[in-house]
Protein backbone atom coordinates (compact mmCIF):
# COMPACT_ATOMS: atom_id res chain seq x y z
CA UNK A 1 0.00 0.00 0.00
CA UNK A 2 3.21 2.30 0.93
CA UNK A 3 4.31 1.86 -2.66
CA UNK A 4 1.44 2.93 -4.43
CA UNK A 5 0.63 5.80 -1.96
CA UNK A 6 4.49 7.01 -2.35
CA UNK A 7 3.68 6.14 -6.87
CA UNK A 8 0.87 8.70 -6.72
CA UNK A 9 2.03 11.30 -4.21
CA UNK A 10 5.16 11.66 -6.28
CA UNK A 11 2.91 11.88 -9.79
CA UNK A 12 0.74 14.70 -7.88
CA UNK A 13 3.20 16.46 -6.30
CA UNK A 14 5.66 16.69 -9.99
CA UNK A 15 2.40 17.57 -12.09
CA UNK A 16 1.49 20.27 -9.62
CA UNK A 17 5.12 21.73 -9.21
CA UNK A 18 5.39 21.58 -13.36
CA UNK A 19 1.95 23.20 -13.45
CA UNK A 20 2.32 26.09 -11.80
CA UNK A 21 5.95 26.25 -12.82
CA UNK A 22 4.75 26.90 -16.43
CA UNK A 23 2.51 30.04 -15.64
CA UNK A 24 5.12 32.67 -16.45
CA UNK A 25 5.28 30.91 -19.59
CA UNK A 26 1.88 30.54 -20.44
CA UNK A 27 1.29 34.44 -19.57
CA UNK A 28 3.79 35.04 -22.36
CA UNK A 29 2.62 33.03 -25.28
CA UNK A 30 2.81 36.30 -27.73
CA UNK A 31 6.17 37.35 -26.17
CA UNK A 32 8.98 36.69 -28.52
CA UNK A 33 10.54 33.48 -28.26
CA UNK A 34 13.56 34.71 -26.39
CA UNK A 35 11.69 35.86 -23.48
CA UNK A 36 9.24 32.27 -23.46
CA UNK A 37 12.43 30.53 -23.33
CA UNK A 38 13.62 32.79 -20.49
CA UNK A 39 10.97 32.09 -18.50
CA UNK A 40 10.51 28.52 -19.11
CA UNK A 41 14.17 27.44 -17.68
CA UNK A 42 13.35 27.77 -14.47
CA UNK A 43 10.46 25.30 -14.62
CA UNK A 44 12.86 22.74 -16.71
CA UNK A 45 16.15 23.63 -14.05
CA UNK A 46 13.33 22.79 -11.25
CA UNK A 47 11.67 19.71 -12.81
CA UNK A 48 15.29 18.07 -13.21
CA UNK A 49 16.04 18.71 -9.53
CA UNK A 50 12.22 17.19 -8.68
CA UNK A 51 13.41 14.20 -9.37
CA UNK A 52 15.48 13.95 -6.66
CA UNK A 53 13.62 15.70 -3.66
CA UNK A 54 9.99 14.56 -4.89
CA UNK A 55 10.72 11.49 -3.59
CA UNK A 56 12.42 12.83 -0.44
CA UNK A 57 9.65 14.55 0.16
CA UNK A 58 7.25 12.04 0.07
CA UNK A 59 9.20 9.50 1.73
CA UNK A 60 9.37 12.39 4.87
CA UNK A 61 5.39 13.02 4.78
CA UNK A 62 4.52 9.48 5.22
CA UNK A 63 7.14 9.25 7.59
CA UNK A 64 5.29 12.15 9.98
CA UNK A 65 2.00 10.01 9.31
CA UNK A 66 3.11 6.88 9.22
CA UNK A 67 6.49 6.54 11.46
CA UNK A 68 8.88 3.23 10.87
CA UNK A 69 12.11 3.11 11.95
CA UNK A 70 13.80 4.33 8.55
CA UNK A 71 12.01 7.47 7.23
CA UNK A 72 12.70 6.88 3.68
CA UNK A 73 13.02 3.19 2.47
CA UNK A 74 14.16 2.45 -1.15
CA UNK A 75 11.20 0.40 -2.61
CA UNK A 76 8.74 3.02 -1.77
CA UNK A 77 11.61 6.00 -2.80
CA UNK A 78 12.01 4.08 -6.41
CA UNK A 79 7.77 4.25 -6.51
CA UNK A 80 7.97 7.89 -5.75
CA UNK A 81 10.64 8.84 -8.53
CA UNK A 82 8.77 6.94 -10.86
CA UNK A 83 5.74 8.61 -10.38
CA UNK A 84 7.63 12.00 -10.37
CA UNK A 85 8.92 10.88 -13.67
CA UNK A 86 5.36 9.91 -14.76
CA UNK A 87 4.35 13.59 -13.72
CA UNK A 88 6.71 15.09 -16.23
CA UNK A 89 4.73 14.06 -19.14
CA UNK A 90 2.29 16.82 -18.93
CA UNK A 91 4.23 19.52 -18.65
CA UNK A 92 6.69 17.50 -21.87
CA UNK A 93 3.21 17.51 -24.08
CA UNK A 94 2.30 21.30 -23.55
CA UNK A 95 6.02 22.43 -24.36
CA UNK A 96 6.32 20.28 -27.53
CA UNK A 97 2.82 19.69 -29.02
CA UNK A 98 4.21 17.39 -31.33
CA UNK A 99 4.88 14.58 -28.67
CA UNK A 100 2.91 12.15 -27.70
CA UNK A 101 2.97 9.50 -24.80
CA UNK A 102 4.63 6.88 -27.16
CA UNK A 103 7.54 9.21 -28.01
CA UNK A 104 7.76 10.18 -24.72
CA UNK A 105 7.93 7.30 -23.40
CA UNK A 106 10.67 5.99 -25.69
CA UNK A 107 12.33 8.80 -24.88
CA UNK A 108 12.36 8.45 -20.94
CA UNK A 109 14.23 5.18 -21.78
CA UNK A 110 16.17 6.69 -23.63
CA UNK A 111 17.41 8.87 -20.86
CA UNK A 112 17.27 5.85 -18.45
CA UNK A 113 21.54 5.80 -19.19
CA UNK A 114 21.56 9.14 -17.54
CA UNK A 115 19.94 7.56 -14.25
CA UNK A 116 22.13 4.54 -14.44
CA UNK A 117 25.30 6.88 -14.20
CA UNK A 118 23.96 8.69 -11.42
CA UNK A 119 22.73 5.25 -10.12
CA UNK A 120 26.45 4.37 -10.32
CA UNK A 121 27.72 6.96 -8.43
CA UNK A 122 24.97 6.68 -5.55
CA UNK A 123 25.87 2.55 -5.58
CA UNK A 124 29.52 3.36 -5.03
CA UNK A 125 29.11 6.04 -2.16
CA UNK A 126 27.07 3.37 -0.24
CA UNK A 127 29.63 0.73 -1.01
CA UNK A 128 32.38 2.45 0.15
CA UNK A 129 33.81 1.68 3.92
CA UNK A 130 33.56 3.67 6.63
CA UNK A 131 37.28 3.87 7.07
CA UNK A 132 40.60 4.09 4.45
CA UNK A 133 42.46 1.08 3.22
CA UNK A 134 42.97 -1.52 0.52
CA UNK A 135 38.86 -2.33 0.66
CA UNK A 136 37.92 0.99 -0.91
CA UNK A 137 40.36 -0.18 -4.36
CA UNK A 138 37.76 -2.71 -6.00
CA UNK A 139 34.85 0.03 -5.34
CA UNK A 140 37.12 2.70 -6.71
CA UNK A 141 38.37 1.40 -9.91
CA UNK A 142 35.07 -0.46 -10.53
CA UNK A 143 33.39 2.85 -10.83
CA UNK A 144 36.14 4.24 -13.00
CA UNK A 145 36.20 0.99 -15.35
CA UNK A 146 31.90 1.03 -15.10
CA UNK A 147 32.40 5.49 -16.75
CA UNK A 148 35.11 4.64 -18.77
CA UNK A 149 32.71 1.88 -20.66
CA UNK A 150 29.83 4.21 -20.76
CA UNK A 151 31.98 6.88 -22.26
CA UNK A 152 33.78 4.53 -25.01
CA UNK A 153 30.68 2.43 -26.41
CA UNK A 154 27.95 1.49 -23.76
CA UNK A 155 25.63 4.36 -23.62
CA UNK A 156 25.59 4.34 -27.52
CA UNK A 157 24.93 0.47 -27.52
CA UNK A 158 22.43 1.20 -25.04
CA UNK A 159 20.17 3.75 -27.06
CA UNK A 160 20.94 1.25 -30.32
CA UNK A 161 19.35 -1.43 -28.31
CA UNK A 162 16.21 0.75 -27.05
CA UNK A 163 15.92 2.20 -30.60
CA UNK A 164 16.21 4.96 -30.25
CA UNK A 165 20.09 5.49 -32.34
CA UNK A 166 19.82 4.34 -35.68
CA UNK A 167 21.72 4.69 -39.29
CA UNK A 168 21.89 8.12 -40.81
CA UNK A 169 19.69 8.64 -43.42
CA UNK A 170 21.07 9.00 -47.10
CA UNK A 171 20.65 13.06 -47.11
CA UNK A 172 22.48 13.61 -43.73
CA UNK A 173 25.27 11.10 -44.89
CA UNK A 174 25.79 13.05 -48.14
CA UNK A 175 25.92 16.25 -46.16
CA UNK A 176 28.28 14.98 -43.82
CA UNK A 177 30.95 13.54 -46.28
CA UNK A 178 30.18 16.53 -48.26
CA UNK A 179 31.06 19.03 -45.31
CA UNK A 180 34.26 16.32 -44.39
CA UNK A 181 36.03 17.06 -47.81
CA UNK A 182 35.41 21.04 -47.39
CA UNK A 183 37.50 21.00 -43.81
CA UNK A 184 39.94 18.19 -46.08
CA UNK A 185 38.70 15.30 -43.16
CA UNK A 186 37.83 11.97 -43.39
CA UNK A 187 34.24 11.47 -42.85
CA UNK A 188 33.23 9.63 -39.17
CA UNK A 189 30.18 7.80 -38.72
CA UNK A 190 26.94 9.39 -38.66
CA UNK A 191 23.81 8.15 -36.67
CA UNK A 192 20.75 9.66 -36.03
CA UNK A 193 18.99 9.78 -32.85
CA UNK A 194 14.80 9.69 -32.57
CA UNK A 195 13.25 12.24 -29.66
CA UNK A 196 11.68 15.85 -29.96
CA UNK A 197 14.79 18.12 -29.46
CA UNK A 198 16.99 19.35 -32.37
CA UNK A 199 20.20 18.70 -31.26
CA UNK A 200 23.78 17.41 -32.92
CA UNK A 201 26.58 15.66 -31.10
CA UNK A 202 30.25 15.17 -31.47
CA UNK A 203 31.27 11.93 -29.47
CA UNK A 204 34.90 12.68 -29.22
CA UNK A 205 35.57 9.31 -27.73
CA UNK A 206 34.13 7.25 -30.63
CA UNK A 207 34.80 9.90 -32.95
CA UNK A 208 31.28 10.23 -34.65
CA UNK A 209 28.57 12.23 -34.96
CA UNK A 210 25.06 12.06 -34.29
CA UNK A 211 22.60 14.47 -35.37
CA UNK A 212 18.85 14.37 -34.28
CA UNK A 213 15.76 13.70 -36.43
CA UNK A 214 14.10 16.78 -35.40
CA UNK A 215 17.68 19.09 -36.71
CA UNK A 216 17.58 17.01 -40.08
CA UNK A 217 13.75 17.64 -40.35
CA UNK A 218 13.94 21.33 -39.49
CA UNK A 219 16.99 22.44 -41.03
CA UNK A 220 18.11 23.13 -44.53
CA UNK A 221 20.94 21.51 -46.19
CA UNK A 222 23.44 24.53 -45.69
CA UNK A 223 22.33 24.93 -41.64
CA UNK A 224 22.94 21.11 -41.19
CA UNK A 225 26.87 21.75 -43.13
CA UNK A 226 27.34 24.32 -40.85
CA UNK A 227 26.56 22.66 -37.74
CA UNK A 228 28.21 19.53 -38.61
CA UNK A 229 31.56 21.92 -39.52
CA UNK A 230 31.40 23.32 -35.88
CA UNK A 231 30.99 19.23 -34.60
CA UNK A 232 33.56 18.19 -36.65
CA UNK A 233 35.79 20.89 -35.40
CA UNK A 234 35.44 19.02 -31.56
CA UNK A 235 36.82 15.60 -33.98
CA UNK A 236 39.66 17.67 -34.65
CA UNK A 237 40.82 18.61 -31.08
CA UNK A 238 44.64 17.51 -29.89
CA UNK A 239 44.96 14.20 -27.49
CA UNK A 240 45.61 16.84 -24.64
CA UNK A 241 41.61 18.52 -24.80
CA UNK A 242 40.79 14.54 -25.32
CA UNK A 243 42.28 13.81 -22.04
CA UNK A 244 40.98 17.51 -20.35
CA UNK A 245 37.69 16.38 -21.70
CA UNK A 246 38.01 12.98 -20.13
CA UNK A 247 38.91 14.50 -17.41
CA UNK A 248 35.48 16.07 -17.01
CA UNK A 249 33.62 13.26 -17.01
CA UNK A 250 35.44 12.38 -14.05
CA UNK A 251 34.44 15.07 -11.92
CA UNK A 252 31.85 13.84 -9.68
CA UNK A 253 34.22 10.96 -8.54
CA UNK A 254 35.75 12.53 -5.72
CA UNK A 255 31.84 12.23 -3.87
CA UNK A 256 32.74 8.50 -3.96
CA UNK A 257 34.80 8.91 -1.04
CA UNK A 258 32.07 11.43 1.15
CA UNK A 259 32.13 8.15 3.34
CA UNK A 260 35.72 7.84 4.59
CA UNK A 261 36.41 11.13 4.51
CA UNK A 262 33.33 11.98 6.69
CA UNK A 263 34.06 9.36 9.36
CA UNK A 264 37.77 10.21 9.50
CA UNK A 265 37.52 13.84 9.61
CA UNK A 266 34.22 14.52 10.39
CA UNK A 267 31.76 17.19 8.74
CA UNK A 268 35.35 19.14 7.51
CA UNK A 269 36.08 15.69 5.36
CA UNK A 270 33.22 17.16 3.24
CA UNK A 271 35.32 19.96 2.04
CA UNK A 272 38.00 18.17 0.17
CA UNK A 273 35.89 15.73 -2.35
CA UNK A 274 33.76 18.91 -2.87
CA UNK A 275 36.53 20.86 -3.39
CA UNK A 276 38.02 18.98 -5.60
CA UNK A 277 35.02 18.21 -7.51
CA UNK A 278 34.64 22.26 -7.89
CA UNK A 279 38.44 22.39 -9.35
CA UNK A 280 38.05 19.45 -11.94
CA UNK A 281 34.27 20.86 -12.63
CA UNK A 282 35.58 24.26 -13.49
CA UNK A 283 38.38 23.41 -15.45
CA UNK A 284 36.05 21.21 -17.58
CA UNK A 285 33.91 24.06 -18.73
CA UNK A 286 36.40 26.55 -19.13
CA UNK A 287 37.82 24.21 -21.54
CA UNK A 288 34.18 23.27 -22.80
CA UNK A 289 33.62 26.95 -23.59
CA UNK A 290 36.97 27.33 -25.16
CA UNK A 291 36.42 24.48 -27.81
CA UNK A 292 32.91 25.58 -28.33
CA UNK A 293 34.33 28.86 -29.61
CA UNK A 294 37.12 27.08 -31.41
CA UNK A 295 34.54 25.19 -32.96
CA UNK A 296 32.17 27.87 -33.88
CA UNK A 297 35.20 29.78 -35.70
CA UNK A 298 35.48 27.05 -37.72
CA UNK A 299 31.88 26.83 -38.66
CA UNK A 300 31.50 30.10 -39.51
CA UNK A 301 34.78 30.35 -41.48
CA UNK A 302 33.66 27.32 -43.39
CA UNK A 303 29.75 28.31 -43.93
CA UNK A 304 28.55 28.52 -47.49
CA UNK A 305 26.69 31.67 -47.53
CA UNK A 306 27.15 34.32 -44.91
CA UNK A 307 24.99 34.35 -41.69
CA UNK A 308 23.86 30.29 -42.54
CA UNK A 309 25.65 29.45 -39.31
CA UNK A 310 24.50 31.97 -36.67
CA UNK A 311 20.79 31.42 -38.67
CA UNK A 312 20.96 27.79 -37.65
CA UNK A 313 22.12 27.99 -34.26
CA UNK A 314 19.51 30.77 -33.54
CA UNK A 315 16.36 27.99 -35.26
CA UNK A 316 18.06 25.19 -33.04
CA UNK A 317 17.90 27.48 -29.74
CA UNK A 318 14.29 28.71 -30.75
CA UNK A 319 12.90 25.29 -31.28
CA UNK A 320 14.63 23.84 -28.62
CA UNK A 321 13.13 26.84 -26.38
CA UNK A 322 17.06 27.25 -24.46
CA UNK A 323 17.33 30.96 -23.46
CA UNK A 324 19.57 33.22 -25.54
CA UNK A 325 21.98 34.26 -22.15
CA UNK A 326 22.41 31.54 -19.85
CA UNK A 327 21.44 31.28 -16.25
CA UNK A 328 24.46 31.52 -15.20
CA UNK A 329 28.31 31.13 -16.71
CA UNK A 330 28.63 27.11 -15.56
CA UNK A 331 26.95 25.97 -19.06
CA UNK A 332 29.40 24.13 -20.90
CA UNK A 333 28.31 26.41 -23.80
CA UNK A 334 28.86 30.36 -23.98
CA UNK A 335 25.91 32.56 -24.40
CA UNK A 336 23.73 32.12 -27.89
CA UNK A 337 23.33 36.00 -27.66
CA UNK A 338 27.66 36.23 -27.88
CA UNK A 339 27.82 32.98 -30.33
CA UNK A 340 26.11 35.45 -32.71
CA UNK A 341 27.44 38.69 -32.68
CA UNK A 342 31.29 36.52 -32.59
CA UNK A 343 29.67 35.09 -35.80
CA UNK A 344 29.55 38.38 -37.23
CA UNK A 345 25.63 38.68 -36.56
CA UNK A 346 24.17 41.06 -35.01
CA UNK A 347 21.14 39.23 -33.41
CA UNK A 348 17.48 41.18 -34.35
CA UNK A 349 17.14 41.15 -30.77
CA UNK A 350 17.89 43.25 -27.46
CA UNK A 351 20.23 41.08 -25.65
CA UNK A 352 17.78 39.62 -23.21
CA UNK A 353 17.73 38.95 -19.18
CA UNK A 354 19.38 35.98 -17.34
CA UNK A 355 16.61 33.80 -16.68
CA UNK A 356 15.66 32.53 -12.78
CA UNK A 357 17.76 29.27 -11.84
CA UNK A 358 14.50 28.15 -9.86
CA UNK A 359 10.69 28.89 -9.79
CA UNK A 360 9.07 29.85 -6.38
CA UNK A 361 7.45 26.53 -6.03
CA UNK A 362 10.77 24.99 -6.37
CA UNK A 363 11.57 26.71 -3.64
CA UNK A 364 8.93 26.75 -1.54
CA UNK A 365 9.50 22.28 -2.43
CA UNK A 366 13.35 22.56 -1.29
CA UNK A 367 12.13 24.95 2.20
CA UNK A 368 8.98 22.38 2.79
CA UNK A 369 12.37 19.20 2.98
CA UNK A 370 14.02 21.08 5.14
CA UNK A 371 11.33 21.87 7.95
CA UNK A 372 10.48 18.38 7.08
CA UNK A 373 13.74 17.18 7.81
CA UNK A 374 14.08 19.05 11.06
CA UNK A 375 10.59 17.11 12.25
CA UNK A 376 11.57 13.97 11.50
CA UNK A 377 14.77 14.10 13.48
CA UNK A 378 12.71 15.59 16.27
CA UNK A 379 10.33 12.43 16.02
CA UNK A 380 13.17 10.00 15.89
CA UNK A 381 14.79 11.29 18.80
CA UNK A 382 11.59 11.58 20.70
CA UNK A 383 11.20 8.08 22.34
CA UNK A 384 7.31 8.85 23.73
CA UNK A 385 6.44 9.42 19.73
CA UNK A 386 5.98 5.78 19.01
CA UNK A 387 7.86 4.60 16.20
CA UNK A 388 7.40 0.82 14.78
CA UNK A 389 9.86 -0.88 12.85
CA UNK A 390 9.09 -2.36 9.53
Amino acid sequence: MGIIIHFVAGLGLMFILNWTGLIPWRRAASAHWTERARLLWPMRVTAGWALVFVPILVGLIYFLFFPVVRPIQISEAVAAFFGALLGNYAAASEIYPQINFKLWCHQTIANGMRFIIWGLLIAAILLMPDEFGWDMLPIAVGYLVLQLAVQFGLALRYLRWVNFLKPASERLRMIVEETSRRLNTPPPPVEQLDGVSANAFAIVTGRRLIFSDRLVEICTDNEISAICAHELAHLSESKMVLAGRLLGLFSFFPLVFIVPCMKTFGFAGLLGPYLVMFLIARFSRSLSQKMERRADQIATTDQAHDRVYAEALEKLYRFNQIPAVNATNRQTHPHLYDRLVDAGVLPDFPRPEKPDYFTWPGYIFMIAIVVLLVFVEIRIFNPDMGIQPQ
